[in-house]
């Protein structure tokens, strides 16, 4: 069963060219393209209308270029200034190593690369990350939380802090889907994802 946490309102970084073809990104330091800026600033204006919302929250952000273009549109719509936002590398996305830039299909049809998804989460690409790695590190992230928090961050490291908070299975987490231009709130061991690009339409 996991532990009590404070409310957490989780983002993931707009859409990147990388995105668009199948690239995979981890510690490649990829920027937003135009749709992905739309997406950030959809999901900035969505946030400011959530009832429970308060401007006493953490503001958390992954070091990479793409995690911090997304929370620069959230700082703007909440006016926030520099020093209230934490680049924290604990949700920096999982390393993908040797496979950084090349094609998912291309890992996927790898013999390295585990055929089942139980066997995903402990797999360690070379000179990368498993998902247990990421796991570890969002727990120590999480055990540092004293009130609610938004953090933008990537889709693997981003698995694994849903999966913590929710409770779910390691076959589970290998296969969430991970949405752009949404936010999810992790609340009460339960994640939910709104669609900013509705709420802020």
């Amino acid at each position: 069963m996991s532990k009590s946490r404070p409310p957490i309102f989780f983002v993931r970084h707009g859409e990147t060219d990388w995105n668009v073809q199948g690239l995979i990104q981890g510690w490649t330091d990829t920027p937003l393209n135009s749709r992905g800026h739309g997406q950030a600033q959809a999901v900035a204006r969505a946030l400011v209308s959530v009832p429970d919302f308060e401007p006493g929250f953490n503001f958390v952000v992954s070091p990479l270029l793409r995690a911090r273009q997304t929370m620069g549109y959230i700082a703007e719509q909440l006016a926030l200034e520099p020093q209230q936002i934490v680049i924290e590398p604990a949700v920096k996305e999982l390393g993908f190593g040797v496979w950084e830039g090349k094609p998912f299909w291309e890992l996927k049809s790898s013999p390295v690369y585990p055929a089942h998804p139980e066997d995903r989460y402990s797999w360690r690409p070379a000179d990368g990350e498993s998902y247990e790695d990421g796991h570890l590190r969002i727990n120590q992230w999480l055990d540092s939380l004293d009130r609610p928090t938004v953090v933008v961050a990537h889709g693997a490291i981003g698995r694994c802090l849903i999966a913590e908070i929710a409770g779910l299975p390691r076959r589970d987490l290998v296969e969430q889907v991970m949405h752009q231009g949404y936010y999810c709130k992790l609340a009460n061991g339960t994640a939910e994802w709104f669609d900013a690009t509705v709420i802020a339409a």
